[in-house]
């Protein structure tokens, strides 16, 4: 309890300071919050100040804690629609307001059966969030494939390590759920899950409190407008023209390149042109773009005018448009299957 506390008072005063992501932060807030008074529930069972007004309020946020989560997701990830979706997780916490009252005040359900209802739906939220929090991932790793010419699904390794957590921590907390708060009868039972989870609880805020989604990270609701699909002939001519430019004007040499540039230069929209390169050659804009890199790096590499290894790969990098070292080497091994020295010792 006073982990999350910590961590609810924490992001508050951040949600006041003047920074971009206040939504984030706002999500995380309510997260906590959640959480503290879950947690507050759980103290006032095992201290034996049991209340109605506890165990109801234990069965709401029981069940609100994972869809403020993953509505955290879909903040750090700027994913803006999806208003059912949320709508649809958050009525699972439903049971918990409606269930204690007429377990209650009728005989219709007995506590044994509402907490079993409860755990029930707890356990479908868990899994259902952890694969769509996987899913929104995926699908904001693609939308930036689709705007920019480098490989930014780096900027996610943070979000991803922060699912991986959660995904800890939700394992330990369905154990714990399954188990019940009954089965924990002695003091020493009951410190060890309260150890791990304010270990997790405490790890997932931290990593929270340091992940950040960059600003230049594309947002889902400008990613791309909705257009009437072209047909084949439209298609063709306009990758024809992609390719003419790229070729030509030497585009892919800048390393800040985005789809939008592109869709200038060829006099079109970025959604026409993504959905060309999608459609024609089954890859992404960034994939595009880097076997264009790849293919120029390979002409350096077998310019037969460099005296040295050494400076035809420094050349290769800097001159093809790669952003970084790292991100030239992996590409150039992925799609030829050779380093660039390999390639440079059999091809100079």
């Amino acid at each position: 309890m006073m982990v999350c506390l910590f961590w609810g008072i924490y992001f508050l005063i951040r949600l006041f300071r003047p920074e971009p992501e206040r939504r984030v932060t706002a999500t995380l807030v309510l997260f906590y919050a959640a959480a503290t008074v879950l947690y507050l529930d759980h103290w006032l069972y095992f201290s034996g100040i049991v209340r109605v007004w506890g165990e109801w309020s234990y069965g709401i946020v029981n069940l609100l804690v994972y869809p403020l989560y993953y509505t955290y997701l879909r903040a750090l990830t700027r994913a803006n629609r999806g208003g059912r979706e949320l709508i649809a997780l958050f009525s699972f916490a439903l049971p918990g307001v409606v269930l204690f009252p007429i377990g209650r005040y009728t005989a219709l359900l007995s506590d044994a059966q509402t907490f079993l209802i409860i755990r029930l739906c707890f356990a479908l939220q868990v899994v259902w969030v952890l694969v769509r929090g996987y899913q929104l991932l995926r699908h904001t790793i693609r939308r930036m494939d689709n705007t920019y010419s480098d490989d930014r699904s780096r900027l996610l390794r943070p979000t991803h390590n922060l699912l991986i957590l959660f995904g800890i921590t939700s394992a330990v907390s369905m154990i714990l759920n399954v188990l019940g708060r009954e089965f924990f009868t002695h003091e020493a039972s009951v410190s060890l899950p309260a150890v791990v989870m304010s270990v997790l609880l405490y790890g997932l805020g931290f990593v929270a409190a340091h992940t950040t989604l960059p600003a230049e990270t594309v947002n889902e609701e400008t990613a791309g407008e909705s257009l009437p699909a072209t047909d084949k002939e439209e298609t063709s001519e306009l990758i024809r023209r992609i390719d003419t430019i790229m070729r030509e004007q030497l585009l892919y040499t800048n390393a800040g390149l985005t789809i939008q540039d592109l869709a200038v230069a060829v006099g079109s929209n970025r959604t026409y042109v993504s959905n060309a390169i999608n459609r024609t050659y089954h890859i992404s804009f960034s994939q595009y773009v880097s076997r264009q890199r790849i293919a120029y790096a390979q002409l350096i590499l077998k310019d037969p005018r460099y005296r040295t290894d050494k400076a035809a790969v420094s050349d290769a990098i800097s001159l093809s448009g790669f952003a970084s070292d790292q991100t030239f080497y992996r590409v150039f091994k992925d799609l030829t299957g050779q380093t660039p020295l390999q390639y440079r010792k059999a091809n100079g």
